[in-house]
Formats: C-alpha cells, sequence, structure tokens
C-alpha cells in the first residue's frame, strides 16, 4: 500500500472532485504507479481531515473516470494513464457492450455521417493536392480552410465574418483555450455562468486564472450580476454559452444578448462565445459577438453539429487579436490538423456538413421526445432542439447521491457538482445526455431505468454514498 497524501487544500470545488483531481496529477506527475494501492478509504480520510463518504465518492469518480479499480477484498489499484485514456474515449458500443447505459457526456446524436467517409476519403486519396495537407501550414490554417470557417460561422449566425481574422483550433475545447491565452495573463478574474461547463475550469486552472460564477436567471447570466462583479473586480473575460446553455439548455433572448453587450462595453471586458451548440437551434438570435466586435471571441466548432473525431474549430477575433490568437495556437499545438480541417471544408463547401447537422438534429428531436415522455412527471429543463436535460431532483434526493444510485443501476449521468463553479451552491440536479446511446432503444431503457429510481421502484436503490 502506498503512502499517497495528496495536498488537495488549495483546489476549488468539492473535496471528492478535488481528491480525483489530485489523483489524476500525480498519475501524470508518476508519483503513482500502474499497480500501486491506494490508501483505505478510512486511512485516507483521517490523513486528510475529511469524511470516509468524501473519499469514497472520490475513488468512485476515479474509478468512472478509468484511473483506477477496485476488488473486494483486496482495494482500489492505480490503472495505468494508458488503459485510463482508453476507457474514457470508448466507443459507444464498447461502453454498451458495459452494460451500461451511457448518458453522461454531451455526444452529439448519430448523423449518419458513415454514409458520407467513403467517398471524402476516396477523394482525398484521389486528389493529387492532399499530400500538401500533410506538412506544416500557416498557425491560424490556410486561406481556404479559413474561408470555409468564416462561412460555417456565418451559416451559424454571425455575419460578414472576414476570413482573415478567422483562425483554425483543434476544437471549440482548444478554441476556448486560445482565446483565453490571447485575452488574460495568469492570475487574472474571469467570470462565467454559476452552472458552466466544466472544460472551463480545466482550463482554467492550467492558465492560472481565477473564475468566479455569475447568477443565473431563465434567460441564463443575470447582467446585474455580470456589472456587480465587473465594478468589484478587474475582469478580464467573460466566458458564456448563450444558446443551449451547457448543463442547464438556457437561450439568452436577443435583449439578453445586447444586456451583457453593453456590460462588457462599458467595463472593457472580452466575450468568449461558446456556440457549439448554437447549430442545432432553429434561428438562433444574433451571437452576443455581434454587438461587440472589438471585445467578441466568437468560438464554435464541428464537433456537436458534424463529426467530433475531427477535432476542427474555429474563433473569429476581433481584428486587433488575430496575431495573439495565432501565437496562441503556435504555443499549444503548433496547427490544426490541416487534413482534418481540409475534410470539413470540402464538406462545408459541398454542403455534406448541412445534411449531417440535419440527420443529427432529426434524430435529436426523436431521442428528446423519448425523453420527455419517459421522464414526464418530473421538473425538468429542456429546450426544443437541446440533445440533453438539465433534471431538477425531488427530495430527499442529493445530486451526488442519485449520479451514485443511478450508476448502481447502469446508468450513468452527471451531477450537478460537476458544472458549479467554485464553491457556490450546488443544486439537486443531474444532467442527462441524449446522443451517448447507441440507438433509441438503449436511449429508452436508461430513461426508465431513471424514472424507476425516482419513482422508488428500483431494486437496491440508496439515497446516500457511504
Amino acid at each position: 500500500m502506498t503512502n499517497w497524501e495528496p495536498d488537495i487544500e488549495n483546489r476549488s470545488g468539492p473535496r471528492y472532485l478535488a481528491l480525483a483531481d489530485a489523483l489524476s496529477d500525480d498519475m501524470a506527475a508518476g508519483r503513482l504507479k500502474a499497480g500501486d494501492r491506494l490508501p483505505t478509504h478510512r486511512d485516507l480520510a483521517w490523513r486528510l481531515g475529511v469524511t470516509v463518504g468524501t473519499v469514497s465518492r472520490a475513488y468512485a469518480e476515479a474509478e468512472r473516470r478509468g484511473l483506477t479499480s477496485g476488488e473486494v477484498g483486496r482495494g482500489t489499484y492505480v490503472r495505468s494513464m494508458a488503459n485510463a485514456a482508453i476507457n474514457h474515449v470508448l466507443s459507444n458500443k464498447e461502453q454498451e457492450d458495459e452494460d451500461t447505459v451511457h448518458m453522461n457526456f454531451a455526444f452529439p446524436p448519430p448523423g449518419r455521417e458513415e454514409n458520407y467517409i467513403p467517398e471524402i476519403l476516396t477523394n482525398l486519396a484521389q486528389d493529387p493536392q492532399t499530400a500538401s495537407n500533410f506538412g506544416y501550414q500557416p498557425q491560424g490554417g490556410s486561406w481556404r480552410h479559413r474561408i470555409a470557417g468564416a462561412r460555417w460561422i456565418e451559416q451559424s449566425g454571425l455575419t460578414s465574418v472576414d476570413p482573415e481574422h478567422v483562425v483554425l483550433t483543434a476544437g471549440a475545447h482548444h478554441g476556448m483555450t486560445v482565446a483565453l491565452s490571447a485575452i488574460t495573463r495568469p492570475g487574472d478574474r474571469i467570470v462565467t455562468e454559476a452552472l458552466t461547463y466544466p472544460g472551463i475550469q480545466a482550463i482554467s486552472r492550467v492558465l492560472g486564472l481565477r473564475i468566479e460564477g455569475l447568477a443565473m436567471d431563465a434567460e441564463g447570466i443575470i447582467p446585474d450580476a455580470f456589472e456587480a462583479a465587473c465594478r468589484s473586480n478587474d475582469i478580464k473575460a467573460l466566458y458564456c454559452v448563450p444558446t443551449c446553455q451547457n448543463p442547464t439548455t438556457k437561450t439568452m433572448s436577443t435583449a439578453r444578448r445586447e444586456a451583457i453587450a453593453e456590460v462588457a462595453q462599458r467595463y472593457n471586458v472580452a466575450v468568449v462565445e461558446d456556440d457549439v451548440f448554437g447549430r442545432f437551434v432553429e434561428a438562433p438570435p444574433a451571437p452576443i459577438s455581434s454587438y461587440l466586435p472589438d471585445l467578441g471571441y466568437y468560438v464554435t466548432s464541428l464537433t456537436k453539429a458534424v463529426a467530433p473525431g475531427l477535432r476542427v474549430g474555429y474563433v473569429a477575433g476581433p481584428r486587433a487579436a488575430t496575431d495573439r490568437l495565432t501565437t496562441a495556437i503556435r504555443a499549444t499545438c503548433w496547427m490544426a490538423s490541416p487534413l482534418t480541417a481540409e475534410i470539413a471544408a470540402r464538406w462545408i463547401e459541398s454542403g455534406t456538413s448541412e445534411e449531417i447537422l440535419a440527420n443529427r438534429r432529426r434524430e435529436g428531436r426523436a431521442r428528446r421526445a423519448i425523453a420527455m415522455e419517459v421522464l414526464s412527471a418530473w421538473d425538468k429543463d429542456c429546450a426544443d432542439d437541446s440533445t440533453f436535460m438539465w433534471l431538477h431532483l425531488p427530495d430527499p434526493w442529493r445530486t451526488g447521491e442519485f449520479a451514485a444510485a443511478a450508476a448502481k443501476q447502469g446508468v450513468s449521468v452527471t451531477s450537478a457538482e460537476a458544472f458549479t463553479v467554485g464553491r457556490l451552491e450546488t443544486p439537486h440536479a443531474v444532467r442527462v445526455c441524449f446522443g451517448q446511446p447507441t440507438n433509441r432503444q438503449s436511449l429508452r431503457s436508461g430513461l426508465e431505468t431513471l424514472n424507476k429510481i425516482l419513482r422508488g421502484e428500483a431494486a437496491d436503490y440508496y439515497l446516500a454514498v457511504v
């Protein structure tokens, strides 16, 4: 057994997540090796001054991430980082074969993209110009790929986009990193929704940023809360998801977007607008960046709408920021993959991207209808075109306990704790995603299990993690 005793005092968020994060960091740093046996729940709780329940939840979270494996009667063991990565990105089919219905990641619903892959690969193989996409390209992307990116962005609702000020990134997550790298310096303070995409918290830690959550209402961030933060602190940037907000599915109205933009303009605060879900929504309001030509950083990608594996994203920033964005790309990955950018460009030019998106929309709506039917008795937020649901839990359920109970019954959902910024109060809710199960039958099965747990009808369900 190792003498592992992580330092979690300076980590924000729930203690059990801080402990799981510390485990991941120590594995990456080599302080824990594959095969190491971790301290018992009781021993580690005593060393850290936390409850046994906290350690139990941390170990369960680590096992969910594929970092550890538990053996009854023998203890908890560290897995290899390679195995952890493989476990984290298992394909849908492999996940379903584990007898678990996974609804914890916001994967897009199937879009029949397999029907379009043979043709694009054949065309690339036969085109003598394809070889150029295996070499170095400008860090911001080739001119042709940037033109395609500008077209994709304009189809998303941001008009008059100049390709000169569009840069290619390795997906939207990388785009957020690039934008914030261009705007901030370590120690700077940024704000976001009180409940937000967990990736922004990870990015903030890597960049050394302080992050603060803002109060929300039915439309998302409350402008007065944004202004109060700007007035009391030196805020460098706002990160937000105005359309189909993750995890609440809320969409800001045009008036709300204008109000947010007005505050940003008055206090000279950059806005990093994540519009990765925007293409699923029919006729959404104009992006916030429309009102902020000198402060808006519009981030989008083909991840949710077309193909996650392409890892192609685009950032449209202010004219004065293009060089800084390019520098950030060079520092983080040198350049986005030209080959996948070429596939994206050809699909955008031919309209194939729109066909795949239309397929995903149709499947997403069918799946949402199933979810609304099965969980009709419960309080929830789920916008018309959303591919996930924010499920409010009835008394006496707590978010972590419900997620654990669901996992015990073979269904994975995401606890609200994953989305809560800092030490803000965590609501009793979970995010339930519709796109991840391989088919509608599997989705329905998982949803019916959740319904049974909520109704107290599932065998062996429990209300506490011990």
